[in-house]
């Protein structure tokens, strides 16, 4: 037994290995809709990284933004949709218990009217008054038109408008339309009247083509030379198929089988006094007898009743006349007394009658043009012919707007 130790006991130190404790994965914690994330405190979260910088456009602003002029509201655009509803309002309010097609007629007219307004609208923002003269100056134009200038669509659009003048504001009454031959060429030779605007040859072209006509066939008016010439006139008129009155271009639509309407009055029978209507003036050299019997083609005697009241023509003014190259200026009952207003034509009676067609090239034969003699001869024959056409259809009418 070993002796009991005087002192304490020292015990050596043990060395401990160190524990490693495994790192333990913590499961994402998902959150029904609803309701808070709750995120355990002891749990780090991973680091967000930030996305990388956009990049830069290299397209200039002017391109990818659109400029500040479009974003702003168009005051006139809203005035004629606001105008357009308006017209869309009383037409259909209208439509009850009326005329469907003279309904439709308006319509068309009226939105005919509405396009042009706004063309010139918009020409005038964006180009201001020399833009609405040009747009003006325009009218009637499009990529296709024959040589005369005539543009099948623009007529199309127009048509409602001529067709009533001619089937209401007139109320034209046709005879002897089956003296028109339906497709071979023909020249149609009229008394003139108008006073301002040769409203005669259209309408002569409206009986020729509209439904209730033989032939549905397009007659070409030929119109003087101051008219055809005129700031804006001349281009709208060439637009809806009328072409500059001479031989050279009578003789091309002939020889393409047309149908050509000639007023051998010329800008007399156009501006003649009031007290003159009805009366034939000269025929100037028979040119129209001549191209007859050259191209071999028929001559239809026509006369026109009616519209011969349509301006009359009271008096002219020189002083006008000459300032602004016009052969006259017309003085009449209404024009320039009520302004813009005064031009609107009277709604007189009309009525349009076609004679029996008068075969010169197959009794002269076609060499006979060269004949001075014949030439006048014949052609006095058919001012004749055309001045009684018109005393038989004056004794046969009761009023001047009524018929």
């Amino acid at each position: 037994m070993p002796p009991p130790s005087s002192g304490p006991t020292v015990v050596p130190p043990v060395a401990v290995p160190p524990i490693t404790v495994p790192p333990v994965a913590v499961p994402p914690i998902t959150v029904p809709p609803g309701r808070g994330s709750i995120v355990p405190p002891a749990v780090r979260l991973p680091r967000v990284t930030a996305p990388p910088p956009a990049r830069r456009s290299t397209v200039p602003p002017s391109v990818t933004a659109p400029p500040e002029a479009s974003l702003r509201p168009d005051p006139f655009a809203e005035r004629l949709r606001a105008l357009e509803r308006e017209i869309e309002e009383a037409l259909a309010r209208a439509g009850e218990g009326e005329d469907r097609s003279l309904l439709t007629v308006v319509r068309a007219a009226a939105e005919e009217l509405l396009a042009l307004y706004a063309d010139l609208g918009r020409a005038f923002t964006s180009g201001g008054i020399e833009g609405a003269f040009i747009r003006l100056r325009m009218i009637g134009t499009a990529d296709r038109v024959d040589d005369f200038g005539y543009d099948a669509d623009f007529h199309a659009r127009v048509t409602p408008l001529l067709r009533l003048l001619y089937e209401s504001w007139w109320r034209v009454e046709l005879s002897g339309v089956e003296h028109v031959p339906p497709a071979e060429r023909v020249i149609l030779v009229a008394n003139h009247s108008g006073g301002i605007f040769p409203y005669d040859g259209f309408m002569i072209a409206e009986a020729l083509g509209a439904p209730h006509a033989s032939g549905l066939r397009q007659a070409r008016p030929l119109v003087e030379d101051f008219v055809y010439h005129a700031p804006f006139l001349g281009p709208l008129l060439a637009s809806l198929g009328a072409v500059r009155a001479s031989a050279s271009n009578a003789e091309r639509l002939l020889r393409r089988e047309q149908a050509i309407v000639v007023f051998p009055e010329g800008a007399k029978g156009l501006g003649k006094h009031y007290r003159e209507r009805y009366r034939l003036q000269r025929f100037a050299r028979g040119g129209f007898v001549a191209l007859a019997l050259r191209t071999g083609s028929p001559i239809v005697p026509v006369a026109v009743i009616g519209a011969e009241e349509i301006h009359p023509v009271l008096a002219k003014w020189q002083l006008p006349a000459r300032m602004l190259g016009l052969p006259y200026f017309p003085l009449t009952a209404t024009f320039p007394w009520l302004g813009l207003l005064g031009l609107v034509p009277l709604p007189t009676k009309w009525r349009i009658v076609f004679g029996a067609p008068i075969d010169v090239a197959a009794e002269h034969g076609r060499d006979a043009h060269a004949d001075a003699l014949l030439v006048n001869r014949l052609k006095e024959q058919i001012r004749e012919r055309i001045q009684r056409m018109i005393v038989d259809a004056l004794r046969a009418r009761d009023s001047v707007f009524v018929g």
